[in-house]
């Protein structure tokens, strides 16, 4: 599981404000100086952490989400307990870049860098993530879907029954089957392939923040459950 969050540095709250705090945090998290090229760039290898199964990893590889963009949505605040309170929360998400990294136990695979901020740009937090993590968000969608087609299926007409409290997500669900579509075998570290899966993964992340009626699913997904919980 790759999870590295990188707290954003501050800035002032303009538009433009937010374009060079993003930009800041970007750099900060590609390390090095690689970020300023708008194409993939091969690198010599240098060593950034990892997580305590993967050890250090070699950075082999950067590219931008040239095609990326970020969006945003606002949600009615609520409570522990689901309750709404005064206020409401702003959550921008998007994909900044993608980088190939080789690992001593696990060899070479790809991470996405997905940038998420909820609130202020002082919260904004830059996470990186592989495909995987991305197919476990999928599965929540998926088995989502699936639970709320058998409830309606096996609903009388005419029963009195209260509505189940489910998320019904179907551009997603159509953008992330589009993304498998487009998946090729085995690990494909090619640039050109990189560059479309990072847009069609962002692409994901959008439909999820636009159908979805709380951040709690992506909340989770960027920071993780325990920390999420906390923010609630």
């Amino acid at each position: 599981f790759q999870q590295f969050i990188e707290p954003v540095p501050q800035g002032d709250n303009s538009q433009d404000g937010n374009s060079v705090t993003e930009a800041a945090l970007v750099a900060k998290m590609n390390d090095e100086n690689s970020i300023a090229t708008k194409s993939p760039t091969s690198l010599k290898k240098n060593s950034v952490p990892g997580t305590k199964s993967d050890g250090d990893l070699t950075v082999v590889l950067r590219g931008p989400n040239g095609y990326g963009t970020m969006v945003s949505k606002s949600f009615a605040r609520s409570s522990e307990n689901g309750a709404t309170i005064m206020g409401v929360d702003t959550v921008n998400i998007s994909i900044a870049s993608y980088r190939v990294v080789e690992s001593k136990k696990y060899g070479k695979f790809a991470q996405f860098l997905v940038i998420y901020r909820e609130g202020g740009i002082r919260d904004t937090v830059g996470v990186w993530k592989r495909y995987r993590d991305f197919e476990e968000l999928s599965h929540k969608v998926t088995q989502a879907h699936e639970g709320c087609a058998a409830v309606i299926a096996n609903m009388s007409p005419l029963a009195m029954t209260e509505e189940p409290e489910i998320e019904h997500l179907p551009n997603a669900i159509m953008s992330w089957r589009l993304l498998k579509k487009r998946k090729r075998w085995y690990r494909c570290l090619d640039a050109n392939y990189l560059s479309l899966k990072v847009f069609l993964l962002e692409r994901f992340l959008h439909d999820i923040l636009f159908e979805s009626s709380s951040p709690n699913l992506l909340r989770e997904f960027v920071l993780g459950q325990e920390e999420a919980h906390q923010k609630l």
